[in-house]
This record gives C-alpha cells, structure tokens and sequence, in this order.
C-alpha cells in the first residue's frame, strides 16, 4: 500500500499552506502526475461516499469556445452540490499541469483540509479520458488578469446556478477507485504549536474525516485557524467563568486592544448529514445561528457591564481587564447558502444592535480564507471590522473575497 503524500513528501505543506481551495497538480521527475484537491471535510467526505465527483468546463458565454475553467461539483445534493471554482489562464502553469494530471489513464489523488491535514488517498481516473483530452485541446481559456477574478467568480457561479441536464451530461466524471491506504484514518498531532494556547491542557489534537460529535473538532480547528494570526497566549479555548463555573465563549481571544468572542456551530460530518435535504440543511444551520447569537449575546452583556472578567485555569484564576479593550463578536457556522444570507444574519445584527457592539457572522470557510489572507492581529480585525460594516449598511453580511497570492507579514503591498 502506498503511504500518505504528506509523509513522503512534507515538503509540499508549505506550498498547500498558501492554497485556499481547489487543485494543486504536481509531476514527479518520470513525468508522471499526482492531483491534491485541497477542500473542506464535507467535500472530502462526499467525494468518499459517492465514489467521485464532477468537472464541469465553463463556458465564457461571451466568447465562443473559450471556457473560465473547471466548477467542480461534490453532490451531497443534486441541486446545490458542493463546488469548487477554480478559474483558468492561457498560458499558466496550472492549466497545463492540471490538464495533463487529468489527461492521464489514471492518477494518484490525495484529499487535503483548510489546516493542510491529508485525510484521503486514492487511485482516480477521468470516466472519459479521450474525450477530455479533445475537450482540453480544443478549449481556449482568457489571458491573466487578476483584477477580473471576481467577474470571473461571479460569471462562473451564476452559470453554475442555471445549468441544464445538457451541462450535467457534458461533464467529466472522476471516478475513484482503488484506496492508497485506509479511508478510516485518525490524524493525532503532536507538535508543539498545536497545543501553544490557553485552554491546551495536555488534550489531544486530534481529527478524523466522519464526525459524530462536532463541537470540540470545530473549536479546536477554528483555535487552529486563529493560531494563524493571532500569538498562542491571546487564545482560550472553552474559557469557564470563575463565579459560575460555566463556558464564557467557545473561544476567546485577548490582545491588548481587542476582546474577541467566539460562539461556533457545527453539524455532524457522516453521511446521513450530508443527505439531508437543502430544506433541512437550511433549518439546521438557521437554528445553528439563533443558537450561537442568543450564547453570544450572553458572553458580550457579561464582558460589557465588567472592568474586568476572571477565568477558571488549571493554576488559579486569572484576572483579565476588559475596560480599554474593544469587543467583537463572531458566530461561526458550518455553511450557508448564497440565498440565505440576509435571513441568517438578522439574529446576529440584531445581537449587534442590542449591546451596541460589533458582531459577524461567518461560516467555516470564510474564516479559514481571512486568517490565511489577514495574517496579523490589527488586518484580522480590521477585515470584521469591515464586514460588521458592510453587513449595517445593508442587512447581511458580506461573504468575503480575495485576489492574488497571500501577502506575507512585513512585506510590501502589491502595486
């Protein structure tokens, strides 16, 4: 059995590190091609489940036989699956690699999450490799230019939203196959930056694809994405209140401007979740949300009428002042619909009304995209700070997007 790429090759996590979403073709010195599709846990789970998944080429609808690039579609739902956009460009290294990986009899594909754990391995083959060969050969794709992304997305999904039975039924299948090495993998890290926060307490981190009981995979993941931006030392995990003994936020995070409140909710990540309807997934996720903001509410309304607040800890109360800080509040869940932003974020703007402070409401993948792109404390803030803005100006909040590569803390801004 073939061992997992990460271990035989820990070099490619660096590269994975700058990825948001989507495909990274890479050819060993033989020529041969393995594919990494880097994408959240439902995807990876309903790719697993389904045995494959879809690439649909898009059609520039404004220039004949010229595509975007690959929409690549995971049906947990007929309807609205889960997609992948992944724009393309004359010219670029990617759509020459991505199109000979894919080109292939078959090919080594390895799943990777937000947090560049790999979780999935397999043998993979396009259903009809002739005819994507001819598809690809003959398809031209635009020049680069990346102050067109967002057309470019936006085009993309709004041809998506309104495919045919025709559209389905030019699409590549992928099929998966053979597995390199066990679907039923558990992930247990031991490094040290994943234990360098308050709240750590010796307990193990640790992941797995299928999950039964969300709740504290989501918050130590979303612990992990903060870690990005944030020093080990502002984060709490589940800090408990000393007066009460009860959980003050899911996450709390303290620097010596801000006082940051996290309330987060996730749903199971096991088949029959990933069946249910759209309807359901709708319910659940708005229950989710009035959930979080009424707990949100309650941490902010104790944060706000103190100087100062004081935690249970394992080596005593602590004591921290809250008086000179701003306050945020964030709400994090699972997903939502493009549809249903403005009915989910009423509970939240009007958790922001009532105690007169920021809050933001932000699904798993929006926030695993800022904290790889706002990689500072005072960027970070300011992107909620943003969208808190967006969203009182005109009723829902903001889905948040970002062009270019990753900038690095300390170097110049893109001209």
């Amino acid at each position: 059995m073939t061992r997992m790429f990460s271990i035989d090759h820990p070099e490619i996590l660096s590269h994975l590190g700058q990825l948001i979403y989507g495909f990274q073709p890479v050819q060993f010195p033989d020529g041969r091609f393995c594919l990494i599709i880097k994408a959240g846990k439902e995807f990876i789970l309903t790719a697993r489940v389904n045995n494959g998944f879809k690439i649909y080429l898009v059609p520039d609808l404004a220039v004949p036989d010229r595509s975007l690039g690959f929409m690549t579609a995971f049906f947990d739902d007929h309807d609205e699956p889960l997609v992948v956009f992944s724009p393309l460009y004359a010219g670029d290294d990617m759509l020459r690699d991505l199109a000979g990986a894919l080109s292939q009899v078959s090919f080594d594909l390895f799943f990777f999450d937000e947090h560049d754990r790999e979780l999935m391995g397999i043998r993979a083959s396009v259903r009809d490799v002739a005819h994507f060969r001819t598809a690809m050969a003959e398809t031209q794709f635009p020049k680069v230019d990346m102050n067109d992304l967002a057309t470019t997305y936006e085009a993309m999904g709004h041809w998506f939203g309104l495919r045919t039975a025709e559209d389905d039924g030019r699409a590549f299948a992928v099929d998966l196959g053979e597995r390199l090495y066990a679907d039923d993998l558990v992930i247990i890290d031991t490094r040290d930056d994943a234990y360098d926060f308050q709240g750590a307490d010796g307990l193990v981190m640790m992941t797995s694809l299928e999950r039964d009981e969300p709740g504290a995979f989501q918050e130590r993941d979303i612990v992990a994405l903060l870690r990005r931006t944030f020093p080990g030392e502002a984060i709490y995990l589940n800090p408990m209140r000393e007066d009460s003994g009860t959980e003050l936020a899911d996450v709390l995070v303290v620097t010596g401007e801000v006082v940051l409140l996290v309330q987060a909710k996730d749903s199971p990540n096991t088949e029959a979740s990933l069946r249910r309807s759209i309807n359901r997934k709708r319910a659940v996720i708005r229950s989710h949300i009035d959930k979080g903001a009424k707990q949100l509410q309650g941490a902010l309304t104790h944060i706000l009428e103190r100087e100062s607040i004081v935690l249970r800890t394992p080596s005593g109360p602590r004591t921290i002042d809250v008086a000179d800080r701003a306050v945020v509040g964030i709400v994090v869940v699972r997903e939502m619909f493009d549809d249903d932003y403005k009915a989910c974020s009423a509970p939240v703007l009007a958790v922001a009304n009532a105690c007169e402070q920021r809050c933001v409401l932000l699904d798993y993948a929006a926030l695993h995209l800022m904290a790889l792109r706002l990689a500072s404390p005072a960027r970070l803030i300011n992107g909620f700070y943003q969208m808190f803005a967006v969203a009182m100006e005109h009723g829902e909040f903001p889905k948040p997007r970002f062009s270019g590569a990753p900038r690095r803390e300390g170097a110049a801004p893109a001209s």
